[in-house]
């Protein structure tokens, strides 16, 4: 039949014939490379978006940190424009611990196939569903749903066949119309058809025809060169797509890398192992020689770790922990061990239930734990000397005191030792030399310890010793003389040589004790009475010693009581003149009142206030009721305004730096003058602070007071500073008076002194007068005043008030 057609019509089928199967192969390559495209950029877009959430859930979900969770996924919607529309976490309940994006959907539908999932066939879904497993916090299991959309895809892939279709359909139309209008130029444009063709077949997206001229080959030109810009921009598109992926896979890379982690996988079935190039970072290898390596992680391991290691994996395996996470030592390439966190977590076979494969990371954290171990440290030991602290002594004794009850007859002792003075070696030489002092006798406590034993420093410049197994209590007293003779060797601190004395207190222990501090307090106790000693600088500690010490915190919290409550008053003792027997004055006394309690003497509380600096308030409540008293008896005609009272200055008042106000200030409160009041002050205080002494009795001297200078001729090299202390009147001590009579040598120094005393214009008291012949014998010597029981003891203010209106009226009595 075609051999009765025309050549042009022949042609002309023939070439249709030919453009409609090459349009057709085309468009039919031109989809598939289309369907293969939008595959794989499904594909790739569920990938990134599944390392991404897996990279964001691993940061916070494993430590319960969801709300910082829950802002991220939120900024990484926003910033999403197409692709991850929403994303939910479930844990092993079913209870949603996450939601971002599309909060209108309550009912988490079921994730897709991908597997089956094919969008060249048919009606498809818009949003696809993907779940993976995510492992929570305390190792619990739950999973992360998110949603993809391919929507953009799935369009995109549309419009591209239809206008491909559309172009072909219309080339196909314009072919026909052309060739049956003009079959001579069929056969030229359509090479150039077939070359543009092959072009573009090959790749040549760029290869455009001639379109010249009007008729309808070089309108077929024109849309033949559309379909090639068409597919040239669709191209460009995936490979647009291609690159953003590209750079998400780095996002990636980036994200494990800053998170300081080294990945690697476990094939289980081939044992073979794949390490990231951070995990080769860490182990200070390359990634090459790691490659050659190729040993298990184990191999890597400290010998120490790797049963503990082996035994955990193996247990994961067999599921019996959720995640494999150990913090173990693994060696450095330059031969050291460094400290790292391995996590994992294996994919079994849900037939066999057999661990397939194995995947996890390492975190270096060996910066970490060396400081964790240092804290430790620094918690547990001294900082200046190295030894154990107090707590860690107290561990170590309390172990000992739970061995002892175990073992019979065992027997141990707690040794509490004290450097003397040395707070002069901080004061004179500085507190760098003090420390380097503590570093020596530490080191020679140590060095004298036997093995087992131990030793720590307990407070400033306090050492304790704990003696394990010892064999007799002989043994724990010949160390403490041996460690004392090597302490007092001479030690160079400075360029000085320093001769350390220690004082020693024993505390000997065996079963039966319950609490470590007792045993630190009575050996405490013991070295405390070993201060109290001259000649005992190692004392073994008593049950006694421990009863006073009860005692004298008891009589602690009653004097602090007296004071508060104002119930401490002072009596008043005459100091009369020598010469005419009149009453010059009186000194305040402090007494402590305790109803039929037994009494305590100012012998015994006046120091305690001493060492608990509550002498300043003692002595302030003493000047205060002077000052009332005094007062009150000038209102009343009893005294005139020569008679004064002298009050005693303890020398830790001397520190307070507004001392003199202070007392001036109490002075005018009563209404009083200054030279109304004597204060009193100790020649033991003026030798060994006698520069704070001057400059604070000058200020006092300054505001109008008389100072007095106690217990004269008691202290070293008396006479030489007594031109240069600023006073008035000394006061002679009592041992010189009560030998007066009997040791002429005496009464000539007693003699000697009062006229110098006359020289340098100050007046004489002489205390403990308890004979009339002791009285006159001083008078006869030159002495200005007088005191003591010859006149009267002291007496409270009541009695002194009979006195003065005795003298006033001698039928009325008097003290004594």
């Amino acid at each position: 039949m075609l051999s009765n057609l025309s050549i042009r019509v022949r042609l002309l089928l023939a070439s249709t014939v030919v453009q409609v199967v090459m349009l057709t192969l085309l468009l039919s390559n031109s989809g598939r490379l289309m369907n293969e495209a939008t595959t794989a950029s499904l594909n790739t877009l569920i990938a990134q978006n599944a390392a991404i959430l897996n990279v964001v859930t691993a940061t916070f979900v494993p430590q319960g940190r969801y709300t910082d969770l829950q802002d991220a996924l939120g900024e990484l919607l926003n910033e999403t424009n197409e692709g991850l529309v929403y994303v939910r976490i479930v844990d092993s309940t079913g209870k949603t611990r996450v939601r971002a994006g599309l909060p209108e959907m309550t009912t988490l539908p079921l994730p897709d196939d991908l597997s089956s999932l094919n969008l060249s066939a048919g009606p498809h879904p818009s949003l696809i569903h993907i779940r993976r497993p995510v492992l929570l916090e305390k190792n619990q299991v739950g999973f992360v749903q998110f949603g993809v959309s391919v929507s953009a895809l799935s369009l995109a892939r549309q419009r591209i066949l239809s206008q491909g279709i559309a172009i072909a359909s219309a080339e196909i139309l314009l072919t026909l119309l052309l060739l049956g209008a003009v079959g001579y130029l069929m056969t030229r444009n359509l090479g150039r058809l077939l070359r543009g063709s092959q072009a573009i077949a090959a790749g040549q997206l760029s290869h455009r025809l001639p379109d010249q001229g009007r008729d309808e080959l070089a309108q077929l030109c024109q849309h033949f060169n559309r379909m090639a810009e068409a597919l040239q921009s669709r191209i460009q598109e995936l490979e647009s797509t291609a690159r953003q992926l590209t750079l998400s896979e780095e996002r990636y890379a980036l994200a494990t890398r800053a998170a300081n982690d080294g990945l690697w996988d476990w094939d289980i079935v081939s044992n073979k192992t794949y390490y990231a190039p951070r995990f080769a970072e860490i182990l200070g290898l390359s990634a090459q020689e790691m490659l050659e390596r190729q040993t298990s992680i184990i191999d890597y391991l400290h010998p120490e770790d790797r049963e503990p290691f082996r035994l955990r994996l193996i247990a994961h395996l067999k599921r019996e922990s959720a995640q494999l996470m150990v913090e173990h030592r693994i060696i450095h390439a330059d031969g050291s061990y460094r400290w790292v966190l391995t996590c994992g977590m294996a994919v079994f076979d849900p037939g066999s239930g057999r661990a397939l494969r194995m995947a996890g990371s390492i975190s270096d954290i060996h910066l970490r734990k060396r400081a964790e171990d240092q804290l430790i440290h620094d918690a547990l030991h001294d900082g200046l000397t190295g030894l154990a602290n107090r707590a860690l002594f107290v561990e170590h004794l309390q172990n000992t005191l739970r061995h002892a009850d175990r073992v019979s007859g065992s027997l141990f002792a707690v040794l509490h030792i004290n450097i003397e003075r040395f707070h002069v070696v901080n004061d004179s030489l500085g507190y760098s030399s003090g420390d380097d002092l503590l570093r020596l006798v530490a080191a020679r406590i140590q060095a004298m310890a036997r093995p087992g034993d131990v030793v720590g420093r307990i407070g400033g410049d306090q050492f304790a010793v704990l003696l394990n197994d010892i064999a007799e209590t002989g043994e724990a007293i010949r160390f403490s003389e041996q460690l004392q003779t090597r302490l007092a060797e001479n030690a160079e601190l400075n360029g000085h040589n320093l001769y350390p004395k220690t004082r020693i207190g024993v505390a000997l222990g065996s079963g039966g004790f319950q609490n470590a501090e007792d045993l630190i307090r009575d050996a405490d106790n013991a070295m405390n009475r070993s201060r109290s000693s001259t000649e005992n600088t190692i004392t073994v500690f008593q049950s006694a010693m421990h009863q006073q010490v009860m005692r004298d915190l008891q009589l602690e919290s009653q004097l602090r009581a007296a004071l508060q409550g104002h119930e401490l008053v002072a009596h008043f003792q005459p100091i009369v003149d020598l010469g005419s027997g009149r009453t010059s004055g009186f000194e305040a006394l402090v007494r402590w009142p305790q109803g039929n309690a037994r009494r305590v003497g100012p012998d015994v509380f006046i120091p305690l206030a001493e060492s608990l600096g509550l002498v300043h308030e003692l002595g302030m409540q003493m000047l205060e009721q002077s000052c009332r008293e005094l007062r009150n008896w000038r209102d009343l005609g009893l005294a005139d305004n020569q008679v004064s009272i002298s009050v005693n200055l303890s020398a830790r008042q001397l520190t307070q730096t507004d001392l003199a106000d202070q007392i001036v200030n109490c002075i005018e409160r009563h209404d009083l003058p200054p030279s109304a009041l004597k204060l009193e002050i100790t020649e033991g205080t003026l030798v060994t602070r006698k520069e704070l002494a001057t400059s604070q009795l000058s200020k006092l001297r300054a505001k109008g007071l008389k100072i007095l200078i106690d217990d004269f001729g008691t202290g070293y090299s008396s006479l030489s500073y007594l031109h240069s202390i600023p006073c008035d009147t000394i006061k002679l001590d009592g041992s010189f008076i009560r030998e007066i009579e009997q040791d002429t040598r005496l009464r000539a120094i007693v003699g000697t002194s009062i006229h110098l005393a006359h020289e340098l214009g100050m007046s004489v008291v002489a205390e403990c007068i308890e004979t009339r012949a002791q009285a006159d014998l001083l008078r006869e010597l030159g002495c200005d005043y007088g005191q003591g029981y010859l006149f009267a003891p002291a007496q409270t203010a009541e009695k002194v008030r009979e006195w003065l209106a005795a003298q006033l009226n001698p039928a009325q009595g008097s003290l004594a």
